[in-house]
């Protein structure tokens, strides 16, 4: 290693870890570290004098040296003064003499490392160039797929869901309301957007701020669906780092608090002197604003939405709470935009108006001459008179323009069940018991409808009320009778645990708890032993929190052993079961006794607001203009007539809010929101691109040439540990190891097992730490071809086309790393051949090959690397043609629609000029180098 006499500051050095950091340099030293700065992506690292990943960067005479401002010299000779290497020589533009110190070359140099290994006998197994090559193949078939943040999420491939995701995620800072109808999941779409922001590098720093009873739950999904872990920010957190004197914000690059925590006064502060590519806020619709009044917690995200370059809204309900509540939270995305509550009511009943006009040509009937002349009053800049519409290629290009010209468009995406296909039936069965003498005695001193709605909470009763309890008697008979899985979900954590204590006791029917006493692990643990199907759980007894979050889908059947008073809690419970990908009814299964609150609440739920067979969008605000009413029904069972009467009323009200939701429904933003035909092609990039055998063969060898033990555990799972000799530690990987899976479904369906995929953070740490690990750079060997004189040779080589960019630009999209295999013969002639099987050969041997080959061995290498240049050069001249033509194409797209769509911001188009300009700099100037290179000698006996 170094010592700190060799480092000085303007020195030019590369990082042996992270080669795409491209040229270092080095801009302090001390005696204990030297901080570095890498230009070309604008990031600065510091690194121990004793232990340092960097390599000297130190060309030599006849080599070319470019200069930062563009132009080079060829190197006549070197010099070295005070630490720092002078290079002189002729610029080739010029041809005038001209020196060049290495503070001022160009960032974008790249040592030919192999051919001064090879030439040292520094060699490497031969197999090792094979692996090299099969990671950089491996790498760029993943980077053009088309699905970089899209593959690894642990989740169906749900159409609505990637099309959101896929167009949200692609933008520069996004601002959008996410509004899909409960069971949608807009928290997914939520964390898939993150996911491929921050995979693509368009946002590192996230804030989510969301109500204090779902902290756990996003925690949870963000870790378990796309592996990003937050760090949760509370009071205590806040206390924690105030003595430091630090912003606690500035410590985490992912954070994640409620609502309440952040309109804090000082912890607002705090987050409003950080900046953050985006901001999350969940259950947006809590938060009022009216043109007289404004909540904290509105003026608080408000304030954060300001400073944050993108911001995801998240709401079940967009415009039910009113038209003003709707303005309130469209004014947080763009204020610019949305600045006249008046205005926008004006311009929404023209939208409205658009909306209806095209309902013809959505559902695929012949347009007359009124509904013509509609839709030229509501969009005249279009060339109806040019169009075809009898032709469906022709109508589907008119309702693309429409949608892109549409008002909220852009930022509201919103998708109804009913419009989406892949729900279950749901089946409702109840089982109305008698109340048992002991729960009379019990509750006979208690005047509390919740005491009635849960009789075993009584204060007199002990923990043997599951025996004389009619519900428990029939769950374990229903049981014993369908083999199935069951999932039961109670109120409180003491009532599934005494239940699962019952069934212990009494029953051989194998179960299991979930509970918030439980931890993580535990509750991850229970989860994994009921989807197990062979020796798992028939049956898991759930608390409340059983009914967030989790995906319980391969059941089918769901007991509501109480039921709860918030719509919204009830449709939760469903929503475990009641999923897209569900695929046979879900049985929902509500024991309750006669004549007590239990039976008032079934009826309520069932006949008012049939909240069991379908989902009720407008459950809480019937329940929130009902609820008096209600809790007074409740609170006298006996009076048939009252309750009957509050269920009829609840009826009505339910259908007269669904009428008015369907008569507001906007068919263009529900289009817009599924996707139509245009997530075809995106979903067929993610299946290919995840295809599980490809990438089980590509780890299997790559744990194999890294030293990572893989067995198989069963069909499609394996188990990975360490072997006896790793070349490098795999972060997370634990000491008795880690179940892996290839299979989407498999993962989807046992939480614990880990999914590898092309964008899995373990997969793409082994790739880099080979291709940035100087391993199988230059090797030797044998192959045994009868055909072939003893003695022939070939040269072998890896050229990589790899420029740096910072990760904002996207650079990944029209010329990622880019390899290309070249072999010539002994005359330099280019060879075809594979070579396989292939022998090492002993080190002595091989130096002696070397050194008699080496003058012939330099000039295969320069041959070889002059076809690469030629071959790498049609590819970066098409990659500069794809991203002029890609981002000309999007910039004229969108002023022209900014024209007639004022969503569009200025910033997106200034951010796709740059980008464009930008790129082509970083592009044209992109030169390949050599990453490997592999001698192959003929020695047929």
């Amino acid at each position: 290693m170094p010592n700190n006499s060799e480092f000085a500051v303007g020195q030019r050095w590369l990082s042996n870890t992270e080669a795409s950091l491209g040229l270092g340099v080095v801009m302090a030293v001390d005696f204990r570290s030297v901080t570095v700065l890498f230009p070309a992506v604008n990031e600065e690292r510091n690194y121990a004098i004793s232990h340092n990943a960097l390599t000297r960067l130190q060309l030599s005479e006849g080599e070319t040296a470019p200069h930062i401002d563009g132009w080079q010299i060829c190197i006549e000779s070197v010099q070295e003064q005070d630490g720092l290497i002078t290079y002189c020589g002729v610029r080739e533009d010029t041809q005038e003499p001209a020196d060049i110190v290495e503070v001022a070359l160009d960032h974008s140099v790249k040592l030919n490392q192999p051919e001064k290994r090879l030439a040292h006998g520094q060699l490497d197994h031969p197999k090792w160039f094979d692996s090299r090559l099969a990671c950089w193949q491996h790498q760029h078939q993943f980077s053009t797929s088309g699905a970089v943040g899209l593959v690894g999420a642990r989740l169906e491939l749900i159409p609505h869901q990637i099309h959101i995701a896929h167009e949200v995620g692609s933008r520069f800072a996004p601002r959008v309301l996410l509004a899909d109808e409960v069971g949608l999941g807009k928290t997914i779409e939520a964390a898939l957007i993150l996911h491929q922001q921050i995979l693509t590098g368009r946002a590192q720093r996230v804030l989510i701020c969301v109500p204090s009873s779902l902290v756990h739950q996003w925690l949870v999904e963000m870790l378990r669906r796309v592996n990003l872990s937050f760090s949760v920010f509370d009071e205590e957190r806040i206390e924690a780092v105030k003595e430091s004197g630090e912003n606690p914000f500035e410590q985490e690059q992912r954070v994640l608090c409620s609502v309440d925590f952040i309109k804090q006064p000082e912890v607002l502060a705090y987050a409003t002197q950080s900046s953050w590519d985006i901001l999350v806020v969940d259950e947006a619709h809590h938060l009022h604003w009216s043109q007289t009044t404004v909540s904290e917690s509105y003026q608080a995200v408000e304030q954060l939405s300001k400073i944050a370059k993108g911001v995801l809204l998240l709401t079940a309900t967009p415009d039910q709470l009113g038209h003003e509540s709707h303005f309130a939270r469209l004014r947080l995305l763009d204020p610019a935009r949305f600045h006249s509550y008046p205005q926008f009511i004006e311009e929404e009943a023209h939208y409205s108006e658009l909306a209806q006009a095209v309902t013809p040509l959505i559902e695929d009937h012949p347009l007359d001459e009124s509904d013509i002349t509609a839709l030229a009053e509501h969009a005249p800049n279009l060339a109806l008179d040019e169009l075809d519409l009898s032709q469906q290629s022709e109508r589907s290009k008119l309702l693309r323009e429409l949608i892109d010209q549409h008002g909220t468009g852009r930022l509201l995406f919103r998708n109804r069940r009913a419009g989406i296909e892949g729900f279950p039936k749901r089946v409702v069965t109840p089982y109305p018991m008698r109340f048992p003498k002991e729960y009379d005695l019990a509750l006979a001193m208690e005047d509390d409808v919740n005491q009635t709605l849960h009789p075993e909470r009584a204060t007199m009763l002990d923990e043997t009320w599951p025996s004389y309890d009619p519900r428990v008697a029939w769950l374990c008979q229903f049981l014993e009778s369908h083999k199935q899985k069951v999932l039961l979900i109670c109120a409180h954590a003491s009532t599934a645990l005494q239940i699962a204590e019952y069934m212990r006791a009494k029953t051989s029917i194998r179960h299991t708890v979930f509970h918030e006493g439980m931890s993580i692990v535990e509750r991850d643990k229970a989860a994994h032993f009921f989807a197990t199907d062979e020796f798992g759980a028939q049956i898991m007894l759930c608390s409340e929190i059983g009914s967030e979050g989790r995906n319980f889908q391969f059941s089918h059947h769901l007991v509501l052993f109480d039921l709860p008073i918030n719509p919204d809690l009830l449709e939760q419970r469903i929503g475990r079961l009641d999923r897209i990908g569900q695929s046979q009814d879900v049985n929902l299964h509500v024991p309750y006794f006669e004549g007590t609150a239990q039976e008032v609440l079934y009826n309520w739920y069932h006949y008012g607001l049939s909240a069991f067979t379908q989902t009720c969008p407008v459950g809480s605000q019937v329940w929130q203009s009902l609820k008096d009413e209600l809790h007074s029904a409740l609170a006298s069972p006996h009076d048939k007539e009252n309750w009957q009467d509050v269920v009829e009323r609840a009826s009505d009200t339910t259908k007269a809010l669904k009428a008015t939701i369907e008569e507001g429904r906007d068919r263009l933003l529900e289009l817009n929101a599924s996707g139509g035909d245009k997530i075809d092609e995106v979903m067929d990039n993610i299946v290919m691109a995840e295809n599980p055998v490809k990438m089980l063969n590509f780890m299997t060898r790559l744990f194999d040439a890294i030293g990572v033990v893989q067995e198989e555990k069963d069909d499609h799972t394996f188990v990975i540990r360490h072997g006896d000799s790793m070349l490098f530690p795999l972060p997370g990987l634990p000491d008795d190891g880690m179940e892996i899976t290839y299979k989407r479904s498999v993962a989807t369906k046992f939480e614990h097992v880990t999914y590898l995929s092309g964008d899995s953070e373990l997969v793409t740490h082994c790739i880099d730490s080979v291709l940035t690990d100087v391993i199988g750079k230059s090797s030797l060997c044998f192959i045994n071809n009868p055909e072939l004189p003893v003695g022939a040779y070939f040269v072998e080589i890896i050229a990589v086309l790899n420029p740096s960019a910072d990760a904002s630009l996207q650079l990944f999209q029209f010329l990622p790393p880019t390899p290309i295999r070249i072999c010539v013969d002994a005359k330099n002639q280019l060879s075809d051949d594979i070579f396989d099987p292939i022998y090492p050969v002993k080190p002595k041997m091989a130096k002696q090959l070397i050194g008699a080959l080496q003058a012939q061995i330099s000039a295969g290498i320069e041959a070889a690397l002059a076809h690469a240049v030629t071959q790498l050069d049609d590819i970066k001249h098409n990659a500069l043609d794809k991203m002029a033509s890609t981002l000309s194409d999007e910039i004229n797209r969108l002023q022209e629609l900014q024209r007639v769509n004022p969503s569009i911001r200025d910033e997106e188009i200034e951010y796709l000029m740059t980008q464009q300009r930008q790129l082509h700099g970083i592009i044209d100037k992109a030169e390949p180098y050599l990453d490997s290179v592999r001698i192959v000698v003929n020695n047929r006996q």
